[in-house]
């Protein structure tokens, strides 16, 4: 075998972290194609999205260093590297990219949950119509965000010949024997 191939595992993304995202995915895709808009359902599967984000943000404080939010957050200067396309550090999370993909992305969940909860739940926002085309505008903005985010998953997974998308499910990451995880 090829001394580049060889490569050991790491456990990169805990239980907690593949169960919040998965149920964020279930949550969303569920609210988006199969429930209508102020049905039981969907406000319940929207207060336990927002729930869902919650548990993340703590976690991302207390849970185990790759799920820490100072593991991974897109700081200025890690994210002009990115861009810049300069060396950067080798990451076993998030790279800058990915993370500011991934906070975009629950920052629109929850603006959906607070958005759907004015709009259902408050007789001053009831019916309000700017409240409802951005609760509109930001559930078509995930719907966008999403294929792109697969898209840099597996443009990532090809470039460090890895399977992030596995990954996610099984919790490991492969890296090159050279590389110590940080």
């Amino acid at each position: 075998m090829k001394e580049s191939f060889r490569r050991s595992r790491v456990r990169v993304w805990d239980p907690l972290v593949r169960l919040v995202h998965w149920l964020l995915v279930a949550g969303f895709a569920a609210n988006f194609a199969l429930t209508d808009e102020g049905e039981g359902w969907h406000q319940w599967i929207g207060y336990a999205i927002v729930v869902l984000i919650g548990v993340r943000i703590l976690w991302g404080f207390i849970g185990p260093w790759p799920a820490r939010w100072r593991s991974f957050w897109p700081t200025p200067r890690r994210l002009w590297r990115a861009f810049a396309g300069g060396p950067q550090a080798p990451r076993i999370t998030h790279t800058p990219l990915g993370a500011l993909m991934m906070l975009t992305l629950l920052s629109l969940l929850l603006g959906l949950g607070v958005t759907g909860y004015l709009m259902e739940e408050t007789l001053r926002f009831w019916g309000v119509a700017w409240v409802e085309e951005l609760h509109e505008a930001m559930a078509n903005a995930i719907a966008l965000l999403v294929p792109l985010h697969v898209l840099g998953a597996l443009l990532e997974s090809r470039q460090c010949r890895d399977d992030l998308i596995a990954g996610m499910v099984h919790g490991y990451r492969r890296l090159p024997d050279d590389r110590s995880p940080r």
